[in-house]
């Protein structure tokens, strides 16, 4: 886990510019920092070691000519693949650390190295050969990397501090709120792919390489994600049997470390299973870690949050101790506190609760932790496999889940919804586009989060929809698997925990969010995932016997929304909107959500609005 950044300028780096850059990247925990100069381009990192291979190699890592140098942040799930790749073309290591992985590619295979490196990850190479910094960021976009590209210079950096400080020495002009961006926040409505919080910083797109040479930069897609089901068993047996060794699989190299690894373990499905599962593992010998330890948020007995029983459950049918740990649970002034430590918006209440817990798990020793984030979007399914039976002509599968629908909930909804996404798969392509078109603009029309926006900025934000809808495949199953996998909204969150956990000096590992996990559930049939009322159905039958029953059958989810903080958010909205929003926001439109009380259930269903609401303000207000 490092900070890293880099500075590409029009002419040689100044050494006041590398100390600046390594000193702002400088300001989370680390074990060491370094930094690297070659003429017109720098490299700075600022690293945690995670792993004993990490602690063998310092970054930045420069090859043996000194015509190319990495910094890398983040763990590789198949840094052995790379290596006999690389080997069997003759390339010498002289370690095994992911920075140096991470360059060996590069060197041997270019921009094409970053689709060959699975794991989560941002990494920047200097290549004073060709003169070019290239930099990527992994398939999903868990670790951040940002640039600024202005007068022939570009800076990339982890963090907005960081740019924001180069910049002044720079003397690049100040950095100014990107007003389409926060309008997307306050109205829970994501469509921006590139954007951030400041109108001159961009991120790096997830699943893309950047390259600059001096004069343009150049994006490219290295991944994208397979809509065609390849993947078909006659028995769930057989699903069973493939997605449980998937899942050990995925587990297995996560659980990499030269310390105890961390599970967060909320009793939920997903987290359940990736517990016991390490257990086992660890069990049979098959981690590269010294230990595991679990972890579980202690909500207030009662609650909606409150899910000991079940985490306790597990932990009872592995026979390991577990950690209880309350939730973290602080004013309105930590919050905006946190996003001016970090020139951002603030954490929103659901991320901010792990402090606690991550804080735990590190003073325990552990520099890992591993949760469940992924499993509702991979395992929940829809009830679009009305559509992969129409498309296939499966009518005998279609009446079967027809039947299951009714016998869940009633004849009339189920026909309703066999109907629906039926007619969505066979319509033809203009009437489907000329149908979701107008089925937008309805919406727009009628939505009441756009109705406290500007007129500006609503119609700002409905060019940006059409701009986002048009990237989508038009097939209905297609534009779900691409929205889920590059949804912007998973951007802001990988951002923020990531923010957050090094901060605290903790790397969180998602094998549910691994290309192999994800691949298996775009690869497989919908109807494995979600039948009648039942959700995550073939993981729930992988996990039989491995889990509790009371676990493995669960149909309730815990509910992380903190009434307390957001009556505190929705306050300063009220005391400070007139200052701080009158330029973005109808105030008379504000009270459709000011009036909400937010003690009761139907604050809610506004809660991502009111937090929006308020990150922004207090954004503005730096």
């Amino acid at each position: 886990m490092s900070a890293i950044g880099g500075i590409f300028s029009d002419e040689d780096v100044q050494a006041d510019q590398l100390a600046v850059l390594g000193r702002s990247l400088s300001r989370i925990p680390h074990d060491e920092s370094g930094a690297w100069r070659g003429g017109r381009i720098a490299l700075a990192s600022a690293t945690r070691h995670t792993t004993g291979e990490s602690a063998t190699q310092a970054q930045p890592f420069v090859c043996d000519s000194g015509k190319l140098s990495a910094v890398f942040d983040g763990y590789l799930l198949n840094p052995d693949e790379l290596i006999l790749d690389l080997e069997a073309r003759g390339v010498k290591f002289s370690g095994r650390s992911e920075v140096e992985i991470a360059l060996r590619a590069y060197e041997a295979w270019g921009d094409e190295c970053a689709n060959r490196m699975h794991g989560e990850f941002a990494m920047i190479v200097a290549d004073l050969g060709r003169g070019h910094l290239f930099a990527a960021r992994d398939h999903m976009g868990t670790v951040p990397l940002y640039y600024r590209c202005e007068a022939g210079r570009l800076i990339v950096a982890s963090d907005f501090a960081t740019l924001a400080a180069l910049g002044e020495l720079l003397g690049l002009p100040a950095m100014t709120p990107d007003r389409l961006y926060l309008a997307q926040i306050m109205a829970n409505r994501w469509y921006l792919r590139d954007a951030t919080p400041w109108a001159e910083i961009k991120r790096i797109v997830r699943a893309h390489t950047l390259r600059f040479d001096g004069s343009n930069i150049t994006a490219q897609r290295y991944w994208t994600p397979p809509t065609e089901v390849t993947i078909r068993y006659k028995r769930d047996e057989d699903y069973v049997e493939h997605y449980r060794e998937m899942l050990f699989d995925c587990v297995r190299r996560v659980l990499r470390s030269n310390r105890e690894v961390g599970v967060a373990v909320s009793g939920g499905l997903d987290s359940s299973a990736l517990f016991a599962i390490a257990h086992r593992l660890e069990t049979s010998g098959q981690t590269l870690a010294p230990g595991i330890a679990a972890y579980s948020l202690a909500a207030e007995e009662g609650g909606n949050a409150f899910e000991l029983p079940y985490a306790r459950a597990v932990a009872a049918h592995v026979g390991r101790e577990l950690v209880e740990v309350p939730l973290f649970d602080p004013d309105i002034e930590w919050y905006t506190a946190d996003g001016a430590r970090h020139m951002d918006i603030p954490t929103p209440s659901n991320g901010a609760m792990m402090w606690g817990l991550e804080e735990r798990a590190v003073a325990d020793g552990a520099r890992v932790l591993i949760n469940g984030g992924g499993g509702d979007e991979w395992l929940q399914g829809n009830e679009l496999y009305y559509s992969e039976y129409a498309a296939r002509g499966d009518w005998v599968k279609y009446w079967q889940a027809l039947r299951r629908d009714a016998d869940a909930f009633g004849w009339e909804r189920a026909l309703k919804r066999s109907m629906r996404f039926t007619s969505a798969e066979l319509a033809p392509r203009w009437l489907r586009d000329r149908i979701r078109r107008r089925l937008r603009a309805s919406r727009r029309a009628k939505d009441s989060a756009m109705n406290w926006l500007s007129p500006e900025l609503r119609e700002a934000l409905a060019d940006a929809e059409e701009r986002y809808e048009a990237e989508l495949p038009h097939n209905a199953v297609d534009w779900t698997k691409h929205n889920t996998a590059t949804s912007p909204f998973s951007d802001l969150s990988h951002q923020l925990m990531r923010r957050q956990r090094s901060l605290i000096g903790v790397e969180s590992r998602h094998p549910m969010m691994s290309r192999a996990f994800i691949e298996f559930s775009l690869r497989t049939p919908i109807d494995i995932k979600l039948r009648g009322a039942l959700t995550k159905v073939i993981h729930r039958k992988a996990m039989a016997g491995i889990l509790p029953d009371e676990v493995v059958w669960r149909t309730n989810k815990a509910n992380f929304t903190n009434t307390g903080i957001d009556q505190q958010f929705a306050q300063y909205v009220r005391a400070n909107a007139a200052e701080q929003l009158s330029e973005m926001c109808d105030l008379g439109g504000l009270e459709t959500i000011l009036n909400v009380d937010f003690s009761a259930p139907e604050g809610d269903y506004w809660a991502w609005e009111i937090w929006g609401l308020y990150a922004s303000a207090a954004f503005l207000y730096q």
